[in-house]
């Protein structure tokens, strides 16, 4: 059914949830897991000091990323890890295209309708123009 899954996390506790769900389904439906993370850094300019603050959220990304496997691992689920950097809607929707995903598992952050409407979301995005099927989980 889903062989292919791409669980996409932030560090929410959403994102959690999504990720728990994700290991129960590879565990029934024998899935690959590909647990990604997009370093989305706003602050413009090339200076040493946004290059170092790139790669201090890249190393806490890997940090969050390899615990969520260690916990994978105590299921007998293995885990790719992947960590991009750019807007996190438009990496994911690329990287779902270019790597022929089943299914996209993320949390949502629960933001307001409002909020939501001022700012977008994600998991929106992703839903809208994902090449395949999003699972949402609160």
């Amino acid at each position: 059914m889903f062989s292919n899954i791409l669980i996409a996390v932030d560090g929410s506790e959403s994102a959690s949830k999504a990720f728990h769900r994700s290991v129960y389904l590879a565990e029934k439906c024998n899935s690959k897991l590909d647990l990604a993370h997009v370093v989305q850094c706003e602050v413009g300019g090339d200076s040493a000091n946004t290059f170092d603050m790139i790669e201090e959220l890249k190393d806490k990304a890997m940090k969050m990323l390899e615990e969520y496997r260690a916990e994978a691992a105590k299921n007998n689920v293995p885990i790719q890890i992947v960590i991009m950097q750019g807007d996190p809607a438009k990496v994911i929707i690329e990287l779902a295209k270019a790597k022929s995903y089943d299914l996209i598992i993320m949390g949502t952050r629960g933001r307001s309708s409002f909020k939501e409407l001022l700012i977008g979301s994600v998991s929106q995005k992703v839903m809208h123009h994902a090449s395949c099927p999003v699972m949402v989980v609160r």
